[in-house]
């Protein structure tokens, strides 16, 4: 006989929930948080005890928790693998004892290519991004790191590590201090190899999966990592399975708006930084790409359009369309032009034209990328901010298509899934399972019968041929397109990858509703960039021959109209 136990212990104002079962046969119990729904089931009348249970579980989380808990450092145990400066290099970690599922998060922050920007880094306040003398003990993580269920609903409960950015090489660096002359070490790579080899004890080598994200040049990292983690892994825990997700990570060797002297990373042409680069951190980028080009231009693998094509392993990529860093290196704006003053925040129509062609070519080399999330905002990383899960296109949110991608969910299954995890669901496990009410089994029960009437006509539409009747014929043909068109009313999505391929159709910087709000990086302000474009951006002149109308229609029209009139004409591909 096998018994259901549910313990509600009320400590003070707090809750804990615990559920396990026994047999005669069994008497092992769980210390997991975990549910047995199959036995709860039969209890029947459930709906109303699970709702009661995952409320309380929700409400109870952080109960009696004085401070969110927090990453611990540890620095490796190889230790002539170090940070720029010689300084010991290492990781920040928060175990989960419940999980199997490792996030490896590679920090973002440029990068240096020579002697002379390397030393203007080391000057400025980029110095944090050479060296761990500064590192806390203890490290805060939000977005898709957080421990909390509300902003990070589908992965609170994963074993998270931060691995911070020292390297200034874009995680590909294997070059000691010395090497080459250089004042400075680059072992961005090395580093990344090295955390891995302390993770396996640590519980790594018992995982199921581990997912390798980063966000800018730890973007970037995932692209030219990910091929390398999944052999590492293969070698020290076999059953592990490894993916990745590039975050505002994919730069364009595209032509700059403004050339500029290539001598700090933030003006200076990406193919010329990474021409450099790569020479002085004795870059280590994917065999399979170097396969692709002569020796002489494999600091092409830096960029994820080109890389992509030869990657192995499941990649998930986000990418803005109007990406922030991609437009302050390629010099569109002058400095008075973003500085916050309005009278000199206009926006000429060469640099307009310019954003447009850009947002093209991003959104080109996007389309072949299997899994990828790419809205038309104006911005530059997301996984780490608080709001990242609600981004979204198509009313698809970012979280969804991630978990989704991750788990390999079809249509069907995406949106029973992500429907009804929440952070009770995903304390059972890291597949969680869906408790099916009444409603659900009606469903289920419905789809079965659907299926079961298809089957009977089809029989019936064969039998029909057979008779090769021309009435019968047409009877079928009107009745077959009546079906296929009711379908295509029911279903709001295509099947199939739909959740996991997502480029924003709208043109313009901003027009997407979800979009993060845009901050002035001088003032911190909030900026609607998208209504300053149309109100302070091109000139009513520029705005009516681009249109094609006279300017004193232009001048009569509200800001709303003139929104309209632009989208309108850019989405005609004019």
């Amino acid at each position: 006989m096998t018994v259901v136990v549910l313990l509600l212990w009320i400590y003070g104002a707090c809750v804990t929930v615990m559920a396990f079962s026994y047999s005669n046969n069994d008497h092992r119990a769980s210390n997991d948080i975990s549910l047995d729904f199959e036995h709860l089931e039969r209890l029947g009348q459930t709906d109303s005890l699970i709702k009661a249970l995952k409320d309380i579980a929700r409400s109870s989380h952080d109960c009696g928790v004085r401070d969110v808990p927090k990453l611990r450092r540890k620095f490796l145990t190889n230790d002539s693998v170090t940070c720029n400066d010689g300084s010991p290099a290492g990781y920040f970690i928060r175990k989960s004892y419940g999980s199997k599922k490792w996030i490896i998060f590679l920090e973002g922050g440029w990068y240096c290519f020579d002697n002379v920007s390397c030393q203007m880094r080391w000057a400025s306040n980029m110095k944090k991004f050479m060296s761990s003398k500064g590192w806390p003990k203890k490290r805060k993580v939000t977005g898709i790191l957080s421990w909390n269920p509300e902003e990070n609903p589908y992965y609170f409960h994963s074993n998270i590590v931060y691995i911070p950015y020292c390297s200034s090489d874009t995680w590909s660096g294997t070059a000691s201090m010395g090497t080459n002359g250089n004042e400075f070490a680059f072992m961005g790579s090395l580093i990344l190899e090295e955390v891995i080899k302390d993770l396996i004890p640590r519980g790594l080598k018992h995982a199921t999966k581990l997912i390798l994200t980063g966000s800018s040049a730890g973007g970037t990292g995932v692209l030219i990592n990910l091929d390398r983690v999944a052999n590492q892994m293969a070698k020290l825990a076999p059953e592990v399975e490894v993916r990745g997700i590039a975050d505002s990570g994919w730069f364009l060797d595209y032509p700059q708006y403004r050339y500029k002297d290539c001598v700090e990373a933030l003006s200076c042409a990406p193919t010329d930084g990474i021409k450099r680069g790569i020479k002085m951190w004795n870059g280590r980028v994917p065999e399979t790409c170097m396969e692709e080009y002569t020796e002489s231009e494999h600091w092409r693998c830096y960029f994820g359009y080109r890389l992509y094509k030869t990657l192995k392993n499941p990649l998930y990529v986000i990418q803005h369309l109007f990406d922030e860093a991609q437009i302050l290196v390629d010099n569109v704006f002058e400095q008075t032009q973003i500085k916050g003053d309005n009278s000199a925040a206009t926006v000429t129509k060469p640099q307009w034209e310019y954003l447009h062609k850009l947002g093209q070519e991003v959104r080109k080399t996007l389309e072949n990328v299997s899994a990828v999330f790419a809205p038309s905002c104006l911005s530059h990383e997301i996984l780490t901010r608080y709001d990242w899960f609600n981004v979204s296109i198509n009313s698809i949110k970012l979280g969804q298509s991630i978990y989704c991608w991750e788990n390999s969910y079809k249509y069907d299954k995406c949106l029973i899934k992500t429907a009804s995890v929440n952070a009770l669901d995903t304390l059972q496990g890291d597949s969680p399972k869906t408790n099916d009410s009444k409603a659900t089994r009606r469903r289920r029960k419905n789809r079965k019968n659907k299926k079961k009437k298809k089957k009977k006509r089809d029989r019936e539409r064969k039998r029909d041929n057979r008779a090769n009747s021309k009435s019968r014929k047409g009877r079928n043909k009107k009745r077959s397109k009546g079906r296929r068109k009711s379908r295509h009313r029911r279903h709001q999505h295509p099947s199939g990858s739909c959740f996991h391929h997502l480029i924003d159709s709208c043109p313009l910087p901003q027009c997407n509703a979800s979009c993060p709000k845009y901050r002035n990086r001088f003032t911190g302000d909030e900026m609607d960039f998208f209504r300053m474009f149309i109100r302070y951006g091109i000139d009513k002149k520029d705005i009516a021959s681009l249109l094609g109308k006279d300017v004193s229609v232009i001048q009569r029209m509200d800001d709303s109209t003139l929104t309209r009139l632009i989208m309108d004409f850019v989405g005609r591909g004019s």
